[in-house]
């Protein structure tokens, strides 16, 4: 290694009260291998996938993938998206939560997607399903306040898909599309408040 490559580094050591020092001597190198994968890779696959179809021009619609039919289907024990913002306390979102449920579901319905488009949509409508169980359900059942519940909207479940969209957001996806993503799925029943 020649001195260039190499920082030295001085440490020094102190024992506290009635306590025994032991020391080491020598030359300490430290590697840094950075063997994590790519951030979400899967996502990045997707948009690979997507811009493949666009470069070919084959963007036209095609029936709706089984993810996508999954999340446009309400699942058992139906309750709709009104009761279920009541019930947590947020009964004064549901006009703007019902608007913006209807936003995106027209956004997936009505829209010729493509197969890639579509595998994006379901991608990111998985995360967003986990993510909020995961942080926001337990939160709101604990009785956290509204305030630091749409905190922790945005801090645990906007910000990390807005995180992993990126510069490859190639939908052109924003905070309203997936805050109105997370309404779609509310009134789906595939998230629960509480």
């Amino acid at each position: 290694m020649n001195n260039k490559d190499s920082t030295a580094l001085t440490l020094e050591q102190t024992a506290g009260k009635n306590s025994t020092q032991y020391q080491s001597g020598g030359n300490m190198t430290v590697n840094n291998y950075n063997s994590q994968p790519k951030p979400y890779t899967q996502y990045l696959k997707l948009v690979e996938e997507f811009e493949q179809e666009l470069k070919n021009g084959d963007i036209e619609f095609r029936e709706f993938i089984d993810k996508i039919q999954h999340y446009t289907a309400t699942i058992d024990g139906f309750v709709g998206l009104e009761p279920k913002l009541t019930e947590a306390g947020f009964g004064n979102d549901i006009d703007w939560a019902q608007q913006m449920k209807e936003y995106y579901y027209k956004k997936i319905t009505e829209n010729n997607l493509s197969k890639a488009t579509q595998k994006i949509h379901a991608f990111l409508l998985a995360r967003i399903c986990v993510l909020f169980n995961l942080h926001i359900k337990g939160a709101v059942n604990d009785g956290v306040s509204k305030d630091v519940i749409r905190e922790m909207i945005i801090g645990k479940v906007i910000q990390p898909v807005q995180d992993m969209l990126g510069e490859n957001n190639v939908l052109n996806l924003y905070d309203d599309d997936i805050t109105a993503m997370i309404y779609f799925l509310t009134g789906n029943c595939h998230i629960r408040w509480k």
